[in-house]
């Protein structure tokens, strides 16, 4: 029986969480033992054997460092050597890494014990970490990232440091990537757009299997049942405008949305999802404000009540909450030359170059919702379920045991 063991910030909870514990199920029924390897901050429900990289002292001190000093990913060094203990007592036959970064793990040190070993290896990039100096999440503008990083512009963002070792970090990275057998490591952006911009980065010479992110389309559906309090706050006889983020800040549109609504009439509103108590305080009046929830169900009645999503971020690798709104059968509106174009096509949403488009659309949206609502919830069950996609990393598993890779 083959082997697979998954590394990741989480395990059971948030998106990538979720998508490495779907990926081990599917993986388990055709035959794969399955583990993961998680962080100890963000810890859900798993039916897989896990095991937790260090714990909350050493993330902590990991983040000291990485905070100070730009070390993101250098910290962690008994806890990594601790996981490289039992990948050798669990002898994977493949392993897969989705986010290596977040305060937990040492890459430098997994990294080359993956190189030296031969194990075949799989990276998804679910940001762009793995082709920066510092940054998860690249500012367009600053094309640094392509030929060697240095004097971030984005020092204070996410992972934020205080000392600048962006130059550092990427030339780090550069010459890890080129100690692994090219054979034996297969890089997956999860979206096409994504892999643009890999190509011509640090890690242009590695080979790659786009795999695009995928939806749970039994759970995301039109709501049919009781509704929440939290649905009867909201006035629907407005033109409604749904946008969700984990959370909001100037790199995904926050701004944008604030802009948005005073363009918008009386009888259109923005119910907007995912701020923090801050920003909740002085919303413009076309705005309803909502805070962070885990809560699906909460999330689904506010889908598939909205007459559009607008995804606002320029810069996410693919966008979930596009194809989970599309899945409750709502159209969605993203910017022109992001991932999100991947999504939709001219029967299930819009591709804008500027804000002021919008007012318009949402109302052809409104007076055209019964098609729009069965042509959105058809192409994300033809293209992005995610059972259909996830599976698509078994194959890719199996193709790598094959090559002898």
């Amino acid at each position: 029986m083959p082997r697979l063991f998954q590394i990741n910030t989480t395990i059971g909870r948030g998106s990538t969480g979720k998508i490495a514990e779907l990926i081990s199920i599917l993986a388990r029924e055709v035959g794969w033992d399955c583990f993961i390897a998680h962080g100890s901050r963000f810890i859900g429900d798993s039916e897989m054997y896990s095991f937790q990289v260090g714990g909350t002292l050493d993330e902590n001190c990991h983040y000291f460092v990485s905070r100070v000093f730009d070390r993101h990913g250098l910290g962690s060094c008994s806890a990594t050597k601790k996981l490289i203990e039992h990948l050798d007592e669990v002898k994977p036959d493949v392993v897969h890494i989705h986010n290596i970064h977040g305060y937990y793990a040492n890459y430098k040190k997994m990294f080359k014990y993956l190189a030296e070993k031969g194990i075949p290896t799989v990276m998804t990039m679910h940001d762009f970490w793995l082709m920066t100096g510092h940054c998860a999440y690249i500012n367009k503008s600053c094309g640094k990232w392509e030929t060697g990083c240095g004097n971030c512009p984005r020092l204070k963002e996410y992972p934020a440091a205080f000392f600048d070792r962006a130059k550092k970090n990427w030339w780090l990275k550069k010459e890890l990537f080129e100690g692994f057998d090219k054979d034996k490591l297969v890089i997956v952006p999860v979206s096409y757009w994504l892999e643009g911009f890999a190509k011509r980065s640090l890690l242009q010479n590695c080979h790659f299997d786009v795999i695009q992110n995928g939806v749970d389309v039994k759970l995301f559906k039109p709501y049919e049942g009781e509704y929440s309090e939290l649905w009867k706050r909201i006035d629907w006889s407005k033109s409604t405008i749904i946008t969700v983020a984990d959370r909001w800040t100037d790199a995904n549109g926050f701004h944008d949305i604030l802009a948005l609504s005073q363009l918008l009439p009386k009888d259109m509103q923005i119910v907007m999802v995912g701020l923090n108590d801050q920003q909740l305080q002085g919303l413009p009046e076309k705005i309803v404000g909502i805070g962070h929830t885990d809560n699906v169900q909460q999330l689904i009645e506010l889908y598939t009540s909205a007459d559009v999503l607008f995804n606002s971020s320029t810069e996410v690798t693919f966008g979930l909450v596009t194809a989970e709104a599309m899945a409750c059968g709502t159209p969605a509106i993203v910017f022109k030359n992001t991932a999100g174009e991947e999504i939709i096509n001219d029967e299930t949403g819009f591709a804008i170059a500027d804000i002021k488009e919008i007012p318009s659309l949402v109302r052809k949206c409104r007076e055209n919702a019964a098609s729009y609502k069965m042509d959105c919830r058809e192409r994300i069950v033809e293209n992005f379920d995610s059972v259909k996609q996830y599976s698509k990393y078994i194959t890719l598993y199996n193709e790598l045991l094959k090559a002898g890779r």
